[in-house]
């Protein structure tokens, strides 16, 4: 074979083996850069609402990105429809990916594509396992932070208005709040109120007057120590059952007697009430009430007359 022809030959499969090189070489930068040659394993994550999450989406522990979204599902839990995003998450982090870690739903910034947090837990917790479930908690959406605060922003701006309405009025001097700004006699009132107060003090811190005395006389104080005593002596005695009060309240035969006659009083009003027995006739018949007191009236006036002329009553004869 010619040294030429060789030599050509020779060259085309040194520059072929030298871009096979390159091309592996950069393959391999490429899918160390990518993680494309480290190893992986999965979790599951299940949330009632992604709030537009995709697959592909990154996957964090504590700020620093550990995997990716790999997929996202419907699934049927309990009855209830949820979410299911299953998370490719590297090896290494594993050590970091405990139970009790949280996962959670944010954002980009406030309106960028969103991606899966995951909150560490206590580093003396077992490591979840490929295929494990993690716990998920709900964070509001920044649209709706972003509502909420438009709410409050329009809340205060109309809260501004009130008041600079109110101050202006406040200034010329309208309304009530107005005048007690600008009328003097109300820091007259203030001062001459402070002063009365600041006499009656001293009055009471030297014992005169009543409320000076009741602050500081220990009589008081005394007297309202020997009544709670009598009190307590008292009680004790009802409890014991001593005198009338502790018998009617520890013997059943005077409650039942008390009872017996209230019942026959009872009885006795109720016949009164009905015309029965002489005082129901006397407190129902007009005509018999009518008698007694034309009879009443008469025997008065006997009385009366006999007072005036004894003698036309009384003779005396002498045998």
């Amino acid at each position: 074979m010619p040294i030429n022809k060789l030599s050509h030959e020779f060259k085309v499969g040194l520059l072929i083996t030298v871009g096979l090189a390159v091309a592996l070489v950069a393959v391999l930068s490429v899918g160390e850069r990518q993680g494309l040659l480290k190893q992986r394993y999965f979790l599951n994550a299940r949330f009632d609402d992604v709030s537009g999450l995709q697959e592909g989406a990154p996957v964090r522990v504590s700020g620093f990105q550990v995997g990716v979204v790999k997929s996202i599902a419907l699934v049927e839990v309990g009855g209830r429809q949820k979410v299911e995003a299953r998370l490719r998450i590297e090896k290494q982090a594993q050590p970091r990916i405990r139970r009790g870690s949280l996962a959670k739903i944010s954002s980009m910034g406030l309106l960028g594509d969103k991606l899966v947090e995951i909150v560490p837990a206590s580093i003396d917790q077992p490591m979840l396992n490929n295929g494990e479930e993690l716990a998920t908690i709900v964070v509001m959406p920044p649209e709706e932070i972003l509502a909420r605060a438009a709410e409050i922003a329009d809340t205060l701006r109309s809260t501004t208005v009130s008041l600079n309405v109110i101050m202006k009025k406040i200034e010329k001097g309208s309304g009530t709040l107005g005048k007690m700004i600008d009328d003097p006699r109300l820091y007259l009132n203030m001062d001459s109120a402070l002063v009365s107060l600041n006499h009656l003090i001293l009055l009471v811190k030297s014992n005169k007057g009543t409320l000076g005395k009741l602050m500081n006389d220990p009589a008081l104080y005394n007297n309202a120590t020997q009544a709670m005593a009598n009190f307590n002596v008292i009680s004790d005695s009802l409890k014991r059952g001593q005198g009338t009060l502790g018998r009617m309240l520890r013997e059943p035969s005077l409650y039942n007697s008390l009872d017996s006659t209230s019942q026959k009083l009872s009885v006795i009003l109720s016949r009164i009430e009905q015309g029965e027995g002489t005082l129901g006739k006397l407190s129902k018949d007009e005509e018999m009430y009518q008698k007694l007191k034309s009879a009443s009236t008469e025997l008065d006036l006997l009385i009366k007359d006999i007072k005036k002329n004894p003698k036309k009553y009384l003779s005396i004869s002498v045998f």
